[in-house]
């Protein structure tokens, strides 16, 4: 995976980063080249929640990978909250995965009500999109770079609750794409600059 330079942000406000890709494809590594650019301090927000032996394995291998010197707040549950609170104190801020915290939001309560969630996602997702822009909330010249899944090109799930993650996801990454400054797309551990 090649390094690659992103043009500094001259605008008031934070930069948005979009990052894409399926799974395996080197796009959390290559958000954490991006987010080390510059020299600005990092906060590296974790969505995922250790609920099995697999997923510890997977944030242990996260941490292992991410320096010393970075701050890692663990969110969950209230992504926009925890950015907006990261950039308020500038630098780089780096998200790690939108659609795991979507997956999060759809299965949080036991009596799911499929669509009042998928609701809940695209809200949450708006407030995302929306933070960048919002005057006095972040400070200027911070960064958001945001890691998300690329889900809708393979088959379609044979569930219900499959279905409106694929959906929520992929209107998720719309939306925020729409609002970042730069998109990227990995695959096979390649990089290559969308937007």
């Amino acid at each position: 995976m090649s390094a690659v330079t992103e043009k500094s942000n001259s605008s008031p406000g934070a930069s948005l980063t979009f990052v894409t890709g399926g799974a395996r494809s080197g796009k959390s590594g290559f958000a954490e080249q991006l987010a080390v650019q510059g020299g600005a301090p990092v906060t590296y927000i974790a969505t995922a929640e250790p609920g099995d032996t697999e997923m510890r394995r997977r944030i242990e291998e996260h941490r292992r990978r991410r320096p010393g010197s970075w701050r890692t707040v663990e969110a969950p549950l209230d992504l926009p909250g925890a950015a907006t609170a990261a950039l308020a104190g500038g630098g780089t801020v780096l998200v790690d995965c939108l659609t795991v915290y979507l997956s999060n939001l759809l299965l949080r309560d036991e009596r799911l009500d499929l669509d009042a969630a998928s609701a809940a996602a695209e809200r949450e997702t708006g407030r995302l999109a929306a933070l960048c822009s919002q005057d006095g909330a972040v400070a200027d010249g911070s960064r958001l770079i945001i890691v998300s899944n690329e889900v809708g090109m393979g088959i379609v799930p044979d569930t219900e609750l499959g279905r409106i993650f694929r959906d929520a996801a992929g209107r998720a990454n719309q939306q925020l794409a729409a609002a970042a400054e730069a998109v990227y797309l990995c695959v096979s551990g390649i990089s290559v600059r969308i937007k």
